[in-house]
């Protein structure tokens, strides 16, 4: 069973939630989406509910619709709750961006989802 990964595009105004890594982790400053690997057995949405709590300290509120799957990552969509952003120590800021703002250190993948959940 590989690895099961959740990210969510949380959306606000017609952009996207995009965190920073720090530069202690894996793919340091490199822009990311909140979100993060699944534990063993766990629910594909509550471990993305659960990764998105640790990363900003925001409790996601439904709907959290899937966007899609793309090989062992699983893409969601959810609105900005009415919270501020706690960062924990993987990321070390964040911004919301709209598709004519997304950072160049961003993977692709993550390009993708952002450009799929601000389509119209």
């Amino acid at each position: 069973d590989i690895n099961k990964i959740a990210k969510a595009v949380v959306l606000k105004d017609d952009k996207a939630l995009v965190l920073l890594r720090s530069s202690s982790e894996r793919f340091a400053n490199q822009w990311d989406l909140p979100g993060g690997h699944l534990q063993e057995g766990e629910d594909i949405k509550e471990g993305l509910l659960r990764e998105v709590y640790e990363e900003t300290g925001l409790r996601l509120q439904e709907p959290v619709d899937n966007l899609y799957i793309k090989k062992n990552t699983f893409f969601f969509t959810a609105q900005m709750p009415e919270q501020d952003i706690q960062l924990s120590d993987e990321h070390t800021e964040y911004k919301f961006v709209s598709i004519d703002e997304l950072p160049e250190n961003i993977s692709n993948r993550f390009k993708k989802a952002i450009n799929a959940a601000l389509q119209p």
